[in-house]
């Protein structure tokens, strides 16, 4: 079956190159695109220290350590080892081990603490992220270029690698900014293979897909979800009959199931080339319900059950990853907080955290592919906005909502969307010049809003965004516990002796310069110098009402003060004159400990 040529977009969108030779051409492409990704690193790597750990960092980091060090994968499966082994190896080669602790929380932090070296440690284990950010980049840049042309994709190239969502997480040892550039590898290699299933298409779907399955464990959603809209756009811009479909898959089914396995090895790799068996009690469980308790097919079974088998740690993970879905997770969204979600959590979360220029550049590449009137569909172009739509669809029944992270992948495929938008101004430009200008004004926009957000680019809200942010959004959208050390050089720099603190954040105060610290209990009034967490404003006092049955908040009274600082972004800090709060009753403690990590 013959395949349609490799092709950029059609004539009426393309722009001439400039009047350059082609090689001056390419190497100055190449050179500004290499300035923007160390702009963007730049940034990145300034807020290495800025910033004390997040929530999740510690965690990431041990099961890493583990990996690396000790050769086993144990701590939680629910999160595959890519981006954590990736954010452990700075750390390793520095000489940090892993030491042993029961949690991988505490473990992290004694990785993170025990040398002495609390944020060289840590900015080695965010280093670790980095080489993400610049295969993401790359792929933006040339999923761009084959789109839309050298300069649009140039475009692509300037406005992700100053998307404050990607700044942030690309500065963070977690796992998200891996699976943003490996699930976008993956997809980009599957439009490859659609085109051309060639041998080396196929081994480079098969590599791609098993990197971003060992990224995060969302690639099972995402992924296949992507590849059924792609292959569907595909048939009906071939305008194949349900026979030829067949055929066509019929004759493609060797080739996948050699990427399929390429994929197996990639992941099984990932696990160490590991041989155990399936945890006891639940299988045991499994077989029992099947076949009784008792005879021949019972005893069979559980031989079959407890051999050991590749990858079990995978199949761990993804069972833990569905009881947790199954639980929910406290999750907080417009004044409300819930244990499953809300379906318009991702949607609301995309509104208010990404750039607005931004937002109107993607619209303008919607509109640029609306415009066209080819005689047969062009599916190419449509590929990155069908599998951004496909992304934030299939999020909306998640009931663990816990930030923009969890679709990051989104803004890469988005910002090839946004170089079409760029594309179709400028080649309106040419018969009416405010088209320029516009263009000119949101590239500037888009720039400036970024600029003005550093370095606190988790905490980035966009113009349109309601005020307080904490009334829309908090946890790893505004405090994940980032402002610890501004907090502690805050209170050395006013002289403070003592403070009461309502910190959300997986840091050990004691190890962070503060001065003598108190914890603050929800409903127990406090005087002096009280510093808390956005998110232990928010989240934890409606889960307090909550467990209390309780219609009062559980910070009414320190909501009658003013704060006297916002230290950062994400921690109110308050003087209360002694005698000023009022007592309201007795409460179990704010403070949860948190297992569940996404």
């Amino acid at each position: 079956m013959a395949h349609p040529p490799e092709t950029t977009l059609t004539p009426s969108v393309a722009v001439p190159s400039p009047s350059l030779s082609d090689n001056r051409l390419e190497r100055s492409i190449v050179f500004l695109f290499f300035a923007l990704l160390a702009i963007g690193t730049a940034r990145i790597v300034s807020t290495y220290r800025v910033f004390s750990q997040t929530f999740d960092e510690p965690a990431h980091i041990a099961c890493g350590m583990q990996w690396l060090d000790r050769g086993v994968y144990l701590y939680e499966p629910q999160h595959p080892p890519l981006g954590r082994v990736s954010a452990a190896i700075g750390p390793y080669l520095d000489g940090s081990r892993s030491v042993g602790r029961d949690t991988f929380l505490t473990e992290g932090n004694e990785i993170l603490y025990g040398r002495g070296t609390y944020f060289r440690t840590l900015s080695l284990a965010r280093l670790g992220i980095l080489p993400f950010f610049w295969v993401a980049s790359v792929l933006v840049w040339v999923w761009s270029t084959r789109i839309s042309g050298k300069w649009e994709g140039l475009a692509a190239s300037l406005l992700f690698t100053s998307l404050p969502p990607v700044l942030a997480h690309a500065g963070l040892a977690t796992t998200d900014m891996a699976l943003t550039a490996c699930l976008l590898g993956a997809i980009y290699a599957f439009t490859l293979w659609l085109e051309r299933p060639t041998l080396r298409q196929t081994l480079f779907l098969g590599l791609a897909s098993g990197a971003a399955v060992l990224s995060k464990f969302t690639t099972f959603l995402f992924l296949p979800a992507c590849a059924v809209v792609l292959l569907t756009a595909y048939w009906f811009a071939e305008k194949l009959s349900g026979r030829a479909i067949l055929q066509h898959a019929r004759s493609q089914i060797k080739l996948f199931t050699l990427a399929g396995a390429v994929a197996f090895l990639v992941i099984w790799a990932g696990y160490r080339f590991s041989l155990n068996p399936l945890p006891r009690k639940q299988t045991h469980l499994m077989v029992a319900k099947i076949f009784g308790t008792e005879g021949r097919l019972h005893d069979l079974a559980n031989q079959i059950v407890e051999t050991p088998i590749p990858g079990a740690e995978l199949i761990r993970g993804l069972r833990s990853v569905y009881y947790h879905a199954q639980d929910g997770h406290h999750a907080y969204l417009l004044g409300e907080q819930r244990r499953r979600g809300w379906w318009y959590f991702f949607p609301v979360a995309v509104a208010v955290k990404t750039p607005i220029a931004f937002l109107i550049l993607v619209g303008a590449g919607v509109a640029s592919l609306l415009r066209r009137s080819p005689k047969r569909l062009a599916w190419r172009p449509w590929a990155p906005f069908l599998c951004a739509a496909c992304i934030l669809l299939v999020c909306l029944p998640s009931t663990i909502n816990l930030g923009v992270r969890h679709i990051l992948p989104m803004y890469g495929l988005l910002a090839v969307v946004a170089s079409v938008g760029a594309a179709g101004l400028l080649q309106m430009a040419r018969r009416r010049s405010a088209y320029g200008f516009m263009l000119l004004a949101l590239v500037l926009w888009h720039s400036i809003s970024s600029a003005l957000a550093h370095p606190d680019y988790l905490a980035y809200f966009n113009e349109a965004a309601p005020k307080p942010p904490e009334s829309v959004l908090v946890e790893s959208d505004l405090d994940w516990g980032q402002d610890l050390q501004r907090l502690s050089e805050k209170l050395a720099e006013l002289r403070i002796p003592e403070v009461t603190i309502g910190y959300f954040g997986s840091a050990d105060l004691a190890r962070h310069g503060l001065p003598a610290v108190r914890p603050l209990l929800p409903d127990k009034p406090a005087t002096g110098w009280i510093a808390v967490s956005l998110s232990a404003f928010k989240i934890e006092e409606l889960r307090y009402g909550e467990e209390a049955n309780n219609a009062l908040s559980a910070y009414s009274w320190l909501k009658r003060h003013q704060p006297v600082a916002r230290i950062g972004k994400s921690i109110l800090l308050y003087y209360v004159p002694p005698g000023a709060a009022m007592k309201q009753g007795p409460s179990p403690a704010l403070f949860h400990s948190r297992s569940e990590l996404s």
